[in-house]
């Protein structure tokens, strides 16, 4: 089951980038330079993901909560998002729940407050939204529990590679435009 969840969560990132280059691709077709650099992007993308390293880690009912932590990351980061812009509110969140573990002094939790900050800071790239994309509160809890999703099925892939975290907020923000889309 586990290997099976490894497998899903790669396929799931190996198409969300494919797909974000593809509609670039689709959208500057007139533009040969950016259609061959894109190509080349394409091709190098596929090479990294042919070497990357992948660890084995099991995954526990506790993990879950990762998925609490990116909905909080999200709903805190919208908000202030809706104040003082995007890139405050992400850089706030973020620098806040970096702290976080410093404040927890368990052994006993130690694992799982060490992966808050980064579940924290991917729910904060999801509250960077735009409010013309994302109505209201609803949509944000919504796209933050399907990028805590997938931050809980991609924890054993790319770990320290950078982009991880803003391609997941990518596609929780994606997925769910297309599920509200799709349904209304």
């Amino acid at each position: 089951m586990n290997r099976m969840l490894r497998r899903l969560a790669f396929f799931l990132f190996l198409f969300l980038q494919f797909s974000f280059l593809f509609s670039i691709l689709f959208e500057k077709l007139e533009t040969p330079f950016l259609v061959g650099i894109i190509l080349v992007l394409s091709g190098l993308l596929s090479f990294a993901y042919y070497q990357s390293p992948r660890s084995e880690e099991r995954f526990f009912i506790k993990d879950s909560f990762l998925i609490l932590f990116v909905v909080s990351g999200a709903i805190i980061s919208y908000l202030i998002n809706l104040k003082m812009g995007p890139v405050i509110a992400a850089g706030a969140t973020g620098t806040v729940a970096s702290f976080i573990p410093s404040f927890i002094k368990s052994e006993k939790r130690k694992g799982l407050v060490k992966e808050v900050p980064a579940a924290v800071y991917c729910g904060a790239f999801v509250g960077m939204t735009a409010p013309a994309v994302a109505g209201n509160l609803h949509f944000i809890i919504f796209a933050g529990f399907i990028a805590g999703t997938f931050l809980l099925l991609a924890k054993n892939i790319f770990n320290g590679f950078g982009g991880k975290l803003g391609t997941i907020a990518f596609g929780g923000v994606a997925l769910a435009s297309a599920v509200i889309y799709w349904i209304f």
